[in-house]
């Protein structure tokens, strides 16, 4: 074992290994896995080519948390995933991306290439490369998830996101459908902002406890039923956790996302997908292609407006529904997105007005299928003679005093 320094205190001792030793470690014992589920979660392989990058820079990549058994092993407790990717590495069964920036010649100059087959320079940067292992001594087993969760949260989490870190089986659900949306185009590159703040995490999980309890209002901030979902821990069932995962897929294999207008925010993204839900269990095959097909026209337009810009295209609408005031909702549309985005009625207005362009291009293949009877109430209350010329109040006027909202999103 290459030690640097050592520091005694009651219950840490810092230790450095190379990569080729704490590997060594791995492969003859003297250093396992931990047995539970904390951090073991799969990486896409895109996080294990950016953590690759960060060592063929010598750039930092992190502690690793281990804690001393009666034998004299050592538990790998933090630092799995970390460990495990430079194992596959070395073994030959991740190659390295050489087109992440910034850009390094050298680096670009090994693109697709496994480890024996690098210049002896670049193996010998990850077989040296130091890794801290940072021992725990003393602490009892009741405390080291605090001692996890402390060591991997960060200051900018806000308060939904420590809670979630910390809600058991089900903050580990979530979490292991972010790192497969990742491998599905999840990334700040395609939906238009990034996770700082566990942003992914906090809308699939509202997502999740929505689909699951059947209310547009349970995905709200603060809705009682996601504080009782991270109080409890409980994972969502399995159907439920299957049925967002493919629509999650689905919204992001969309062609609509390669367009480079379209692109979410934290309010759009969990708009579209409970969106992606609902349609794909009311309407059947083919729900996906009319999303797209709307999306391709609303996002762009909506960011026009968003940008103070003149209007693009007109919307592509059925002859039934050419008097839909889709300027009017668009401007609605954005408001309820930007302030106030989180709550009940914000979450509940963007989601109907979704809707409305949905049934109105098309997306539905009959009247008699719920949501649509309410889609077409609410159609035929903004365009009833004497509504008069429309602002973005008008809008909330007309369709909640009308009370088609006040059930709306209840579709168990």
């Amino acid at each position: 074992m290459t030690r640097i320094h050592e520091l005694r205190n009651p219950t840490t001792h810092p230790t450095v290994l190379t990569v080729r030793e704490a590997l060594a470690r791995l492969d003859d014992g003297r250093l396992r896995p931990a047995s539970d589920s904390t951090g073991v979660t799969e990486w896409s392989d895109h996080r294990k080519h950016v953590l690759l990058d960060s060592v063929l820079r010598g750039w930092p990549i992190g502690t690793f948390l281990v804690a001393r058994e009666p034998d004299g092993r050592h538990v790998l407790l933090d630092g799995q995933r970390r460990l495990a990717a430079l194992g596959e590495f070395v073994r030959g069964e991740l190659l390295v991306d050489g087109r992440l920036a910034p850009q390094a010649v050298v680096l670009r100059e090994s693109d697709g290439r496994a480890y024996p087959d690098l210049p002896r320079g670049l193996r010998e940067a990850v077989d040296e490369y130091p890794l801290v292992f940072l021992e725990l001594d003393g602490l009892p087993p009741g405390e080291l998830r605090t001692a996890l969760l402390r060591l991997n949260s960060e200051d900018q989490l806000p308060e939904s996101g420590r809670r979630l870190v910390a809600s058991g089986s089900f903050g580990e659900q979530v979490r292991r459908l972010v790192v497969r949306a990742a491998d599905w185009g999840l990334a700040e590159e395609r939906v238009g902002f990034g996770n700082v703040g566990l942003a992914y995490e906090d809308v699939i999980s509202r997502v999740l406890v929505s689909v699951e309890a059947g209310s547009i209002r349970a995905a709200a901030m603060g809705s009682e039923q996601l504080n009782v979902r991270l109080r409890s821990g409980n994972a969502v069932t399995q159907a439920t956790r299957d049925e967002v995962a493919e629509a999650l897929k689905e919204l992001l294999s969309l062609p609509a996302l390669d367009v480079p207008a379209v692109r979410f925010t934290k309010p759009t993204l969990l708009s579209w997908l409970l969106v992606m839900v609902r349609a794909r269990r009311a309407l059947g095959p083919g729900a996906e292609h009319h999303l797209g097909y709307l999306m391709e026209w609303l996002e762009p337009e909506r960011r026009r407006r968003a940008a103070q810009l003149n209007p693009g295209a007109p919307p592509p609408l059925r002859a039934g529904f050419r008097d839909i005031p889709h300027s009017a909702l668009l401007e609605r549309f954005n408001e309820v997105a930007a302030v106030g985005a989180h709550t009940a009625e914000s979450t509940v207005l963007r989601d109907a007005i979704t809707w409305l362009f949905l049934v109105a291009t098309g997306g539905a293949p009959s009247r008699k299928t719920p949501p649509v009877p309410d889609v077409i109430r609410m159609y035929e209350v903004l365009t009833s003679v004497g509504a008069g010329p429309f602002t973005e109040d008008r809008v909330d006027q007309l369709l909640w005093a009308d009370g088609v909202l006040g059930a709306w999103g209840e579709w168990g």
